[in-house]
């Protein structure tokens, strides 16, 4: 089945995608979606929506972007289809992200903390399936989500590459997080948060 899926990126515009904003809405919990309005604006400006498509049926969602002055990709989000889970579609996608991204070799992503939560089996399980891809977690500082409602929530931060070694740039990574914040989740650089995490980060950041 896998052979079969084709991937390409769409627009706002496209017929397709009320359908990927379906996989959306129903593969991530509140507290990890962003206003539908929010998304659309991120699409216009500069962050790319890919889908997967199967039998003329969408069932892969993924949204990316290019960290500019940098060689570093974004994973915003990427979902399955409920029924599609488990086959590698999100594995064959992620495999090929490099080939479709030719001028970057990293991509940074945020993931649910199994500590924080009460889906700690599946939060693992998540963690696993990045784990497997050759996928490592950047340690010593914390990150957290932008606030909403007054609660912002711990996250992992986890980076895939075909050019890693055991530690990067601290400097580099707060470049990156700084960015994020201000194109992705709209915060100025005076954010508290965002401010509390930078203030976090070493200079060498281990990772495992």
């Amino acid at each position: 089945m896998k052979n079969d899926i084709t991937f390409k990126e769409i627009n706002i515009d496209d017929p397709e995608f009320n359908e990927a904003i379906e996989i959306y809405n129903n593969s991530f919990p509140d507290r990890e979606k962003r206003p539908l309005n929010d998304l659309k604006n991120n699409i216009k400006e500069d962050e790319k929506l890919f889908i997967g498509k199967y039998n003329d049926s969408i069932i892969m969602f993924s949204m990316i972007w290019e960290i500019e002055n940098t060689d570093y990709l974004f994973l915003d989000y990427i979902a399955v289809k409920k029924e599609y889970r488990n086959k590698k579609i999100g594995t064959v996608f992620l495999k090929n992200i490099f080939n479709i991204f030719k001028n970057y070799n990293s991509i940074i992503f945020e993931i649910e903390n199994p500590e924080e939560g009460e889906n700690k089996g599946q939060r693992i399980r998540r963690i696993n399936f990045y784990r497997k891809l050759g996928a490592q977690e950047l340690t010593g500082f914390k990150y957290f989500l932008p606030p909403r409602n007054g609660k912002s929530e711990r996250m992992l931060l986890m980076i895939l590459s075909g050019n890693i070694d055991i530690t990067v740039n601290g400097k580099e990574i707060e470049n990156i997080l700084s960015l994020i914040y201000k194109h992705i989740y709209h915060r100025d650089e005076d954010d508290i948060t965002l401010k509390n995490i930078v203030n976090g980060i070493p200079e060498k950041i281990y990772l495992k």
